[in-house]
């Protein structure tokens, strides 16, 4: 990725994802296609690819060097998208209900593994993987955290014992 670049997402005036270049406090360029918030935004760890996730129920594929979205998942509900640290598998939830895996290579012929996420509730949340790849957390705007298995989905450890009685979306990360 481009050093001091910037990409976000904007309801002031549509739903369009903005490439800021920070340096020259100048747009490189725009991504238009989500019709409602855009609620997920992942930077590939290797290349020049995001992903993105709005509540028009679509997770889009996008390439920094094109304005055209590169795939397009339609989703039964709210999205949230996390790359692997190779940047060979993606992971798409919706829901808080489950995680599918997908190959970036071929998310097109569908997951390669789905688990079920075992919430008290529907909430918002968010997923990360580890730098090894071999787990992921699930932060939710609860009062659960969990670390869960990023192969079979098997939980590994559940945090609790913070309050968020706000529901305030909260987003746990791994230390390097």
């Amino acid at each position: 990725h481009a050093k001091n670049t910037a990409i976000h997402s904007s309801t002031k005036v549509d739903d369009t994802i903005r490439y800021l270049s920070l340096h020259d406090n100048k747009y490189i360029r725009y991504f238009p296609g989500h019709t409602k918030k855009v609620v997920t935004l992942c930077l590939s760890p290797v290349e020049d690819t995001f992903l993105s996730g709005s509540l028009d129920k679509t997770l889009r594929l996008w390439d920094l060097r094109s304005p055209n979205c590169q795939g397009l998942m339609h989703l039964s509900g709210r999205p949230v998208a996390a790359y692997d640290p190779e940047g060979l598998i993606f992971a798409a939830g919706v829901n808080s209900e489950s995680i599918k895996l997908y190959d970036l290579r071929s998310f097109d012929k569908g997951p390669f593994v789905t688990f079920k996420l075992n919430q008290e509730k529907e909430c918002d949340w968010t997923a990360k993987f580890s730098r090894d790849g071999k787990t992921m957390l699930i932060s939710t705007n609860g009062s659960i955290i969990r670390l869960v298995d990023a192969y079979h989905g098997t939980p590994l450890q559940t945090f609790t014992g913070h309050l968020n009685n706000k529901g305030i979306p909260i987003e746990a990360s791994f230390s390097p």
